[in-house]
């Protein structure tokens, strides 16, 4: 096998190119030189050891994550105290990314043997996408605002599917080649870890009211103590619980804890009018309120300038060009292996 590849550089995929590719033309097989150079573009993403770092260079993180079901409901509320928030897990995924799969069953696992509760917002990539329905343009903005820095130094992209992060403080990017079982480990330590402000005090509330259960008043509030960083802002996400999607590539076909909405509050207290986006499939929509801080002040999180350009297919620039060496020093393995035939 020429894949068998544990620690990527980007001369280390120029090099693997030329090697796979080089054998393959001299083979005479276009259609397999085709679909292995997509898949070396994809090689930091599925390669990419999921050992945690930190989403950023200063802190930051998330909590909150109450939630209330708005399916067929005219009203609805709930509060809840630090002492028992949920963790949050964020995933990033896609509907075509089969390595997402075994990187989800492990987060899921994971979650089923820890003693507290974790609410899990699934976004899918929504920027750039063609095959997957389920992406949220504003939610993209947000993931690349807060973690891209970090998941570029990390996978060379700044949002790489599949990507895991515990209560917006530790990423976990790519699958290492690992099975569910094996990467079960990784999230199991990161959710076991307190959250930065996990004995401090703090109550959040969040009601919903529609006369006809699909536009109403959203309603929230936060309260906290002088601890609370003054860059903390909420949001709400809008969530479905299982959506079908069978012409999904990664063969997955029921896709959990999807994010159909965010919306960005006006304040950590207030109320607005809101309608709920329709469910995919079934009645099963939820609202996760979720505060997330920062020692570094965000710049427009969620309504930017189109992002940089990330190359082909999402990878770097300077990861294309090393594709596009390795191609050429396949080209020329492969001339040498015609005139040898000669």
């Amino acid at each position: 096998m020429c894949l068998q590849v544990k620690n990527i550089t980007q001369p280390t995929v120029a090099l693997t190119v030329n090697r796979c590719v080089g054998y393959f033309m001299s083979a005479g097989n276009w259609t397999r030189i085709v679909v292995l150079s997509f898949a070396l573009l994809m090689l930091p993403m599925v390669f990419a050891a999921p050992t945690p770092v930190p989403t950023a260079d200063y802190r930051q993180g998330l909590f909150g994550g109450i939630s209330i079901e708005v399916s067929n409901v005219t009203n609805a509320s709930t509060e809840s105290s630090m002492a028992d928030y949920p963790s949050i897990a964020e995933v990033y995924t896609a509907s075509w990314c089969e390595n997402c799969v075994p990187a989800e069953e492990g987060l899921y696992a994971a979650i089923a043997e820890e003693s507290g509760e974790t609410v899990t917002l699934t976004f899918h990539r929504a920027i750039g996408e063609v095959e997957d329905p389920f992406g949220v343009e504003a939610a993209d903005h947000r993931w690349e605002a807060r973690y891209g820095n970090a998941s570029k130094d990390t996978v060379s992209v700044k949002r790489a599917p599949p990507t895991i992060i515990i209560n917006g403080e530790t990423m976990h990017a790519g699958s290492g080649g690992l099975d569910g079982e094996q990467l079960k480990p990784y999230y199991a330590e990161s959710l076991a870890q307190p959250s930065q402000y996990s004995q401090e005090s703090a109550t959040s509330s969040l009601a919903w009211s529609s006369e006809d259960m699909t536009t109403g008043t959203l309603t929230w509030d936060l309260e906290a103590g002088d601890w609370l960083p003054e860059y903390t802002t909420s949001l709400v996400f809008v969530v479905e619980a299982s959506a079908t999607f069978e012409e999904g590539s990664n063969g997955l076909g029921d896709y959990h804890d999807v994010v159909r909405d965010m919306i960005e509050l006006n304040g950590n207290s207030g109320s607005m009018n809101y309608t709920l986006p329709l469910a995919w499939d079934g009645e099963d929509l939820s609202l996760v309120l979720v505060h997330q801080w920062d020692e570094q002040w965000q710049i427009a999180c969620c309504h930017v300038s189109p992002p940089e350009d990330e190359g082909l297919f999402g990878l770097p620039a300077i990861g294309v060009m090393w594709v596009v060496v390795g191609l050429a020093g396949a080209a020329l393995v492969a001339n040498n292996h015609s005139r040898k035939d000669q």
